[in-house]
């Protein structure tokens, strides 16, 4: 394994939009079998990242604030399409 990446707020939106995206079953690791969304995990995954939205606002750069904001509303429109 190589280094760690640096641990900054786009390191967190990531690991938390990582984590929704295989809930949503979007992403997979290659050569396992492909799962069944888990709707309450992607769920509760956009809600956290919800949450570092709502206790960093005002405290977030433009581009931070930019990117949190598209992040969860594409999270959000993968969720409403596969739970649809």
């Amino acid at each position: 394994r190589g280094p760690l990446p640096e641990g900054n707020f786009a390191a967190l939106v990531s690991m938390l939009t990582t984590q929704a995206l295989f809930a949503l079953g979007l992403l997979q690791v290659k050569g396992q079998e492909k799962k069944e969304p888990d709707l309450e995990l992607a769920k509760y995954n956009i809600d956290m990242l919800q949450t570092l939205e709502d206790k960093t606002k005002g405290n977030l750069t433009k581009e931070e604030q930019t990117v949190l904001s598209n992040t969860l509303n594409d999270l959000r429109m993968g969720y409403v399409q596969i739970a649809g």
